[in-house]
């Protein structure tokens, strides 16, 4: 159904109504166009995170400017930054789509890095090869820790030194990890008899079934509360940053940490909130400072690194299931 601007006709109206989803996304994308410029006016317009100086870039998926402020235990100049994008998908397509970044090598945990064209960046490493495509899921879900993404950016730096280093980090972004999360899923399964099909325990994570995937569900089911959500966020924004500080210690050159969008994480604060009710995850098109302002936390360095462009790296397929269950694990697919 073709909704664009040219296309609002009575009848394409009467059959957007048939469509109530669409609509309301057509809706939701038209309200992000009137809102985006007055959020220009009071916070200023979206960073280029390519077009940024930098040697080392490291995305903290889902991270709030006002929650790093806060929790922040790295050394360096804070800002805030507007993201181009409030989810994941948005944000590499306004990135990446179309161009080409041979001087920079990309470390991802997410998902939806794997629809990128080829030849995009010199080398794109994932978190899950295209050989755990059989693996169980508590394999799968092993992958999004924080530890794992350190590992594969110190191969990856010590593989390329000359190259620009992007790393995509999936905390505090869920599904969360930590003893108050796993704390939290144990009190709904035994008073709410609610189950969790990515959770077996923190430590074993069992096949998907029908259920909740992860606390952010049970949240907008009203199981959870605001404080209680908000409060395993920063434990998992806490746990990514002892990891990141570990890899900045590894690192030459200059080192950005940064945020490609933020979280919903039960405010009504905003209009956007009041307006549609949704106080959650991060919607696409919406600008709210919950869900655009990103933090922007330039590291002190010693030495630049000399970055030098070279063809890519040829790099080896995901299968599409591998990565359709890794999107339906973060709460993306049903």
């Amino acid at each position: 159904m073709d909704l664009s601007p040219e296309k609002y006709t009575l009848s394409n109206f009467i059959e957007a109504c048939k469509n109530p989803e669409a609509f309301k996304h057509e809706l939701k994308k038209r309200y992000g166009d009137v809102q985006k410029h007055v959020f220009y006016r009071e916070h200023g317009r979206p960073t280029n995170i390519m077009d940024a100086d930098w040697d080392n870039l490291l995305l903290l998926d889902a991270c709030r400017f006002d929650y790093l402020a806060e929790h922040n235990s790295i050394d360096g100049e804070l800002t805030a930054a507007v993201s181009v994008a409030s989810t994941s998908n948005e944000f590499m397509e306004k990135t990446f789509a179309g161009e080409t970044f041979h001087d920079t090598v990309y470390v991802s945990a997410n998902g939806f890095s794997h629809q990128l064209e080829d030849g995009t960046f010199h080398e794109f490493v994932s978190t899950y090869p295209e050989s755990q495509r059989d693996v169980l899921d508590s394999e799968l879900y092993r992958n999004y820790r924080p530890g794992i993404v350190r590992e594969k950016a110190v191969e990856a730096y010590e593989r390329h030194p000359d190259k620009r280093l992007l790393v995509h980090f999936m905390q505090p972004h869920g599904p969360y990890f930590g003893p108050k999360a796993e704390a939290l899923r144990e009190r709904l399964r035994t008073n709410q008899g609610l189950e969790f099909s990515a959770w077996k325990s923190d430590a074993d994570v069992t096949s998907r079934s029908d259920g909740m995937v992860y606390l952010m569900d049970a949240a907008e089911a009203g199981y959870v509360s605001p404080a209680e959500l908000q409060a395993v966020y920063v434990e998992n924004l806490e746990r990514v940053l002892e990891h990141v500080e570990r890899l900045v210690e590894r690192l030459d050159g200059k080192t950005v940490i940064t945020a490609d969008h933020g979280e919903l994480l039960g405010e009504t604060t905003n209009l956007y909130s009041r307006l549609t009710g949704d106080r959650y995850e991060h919607p696409g098109y919406v600008w709210t400072p919950e869900l655009r302002l990103v933090p922007w936390l330039v590291v002190p360095w010693e030495n630049r690194r000399d970055i030098v462009a070279e063809r890519p790296v040829e790099r080896d397929d995901v299968d599409d299931e591998v990565v359709e269950e890794h999107l339906r694990a973060l709460g993306y697919q049903s």
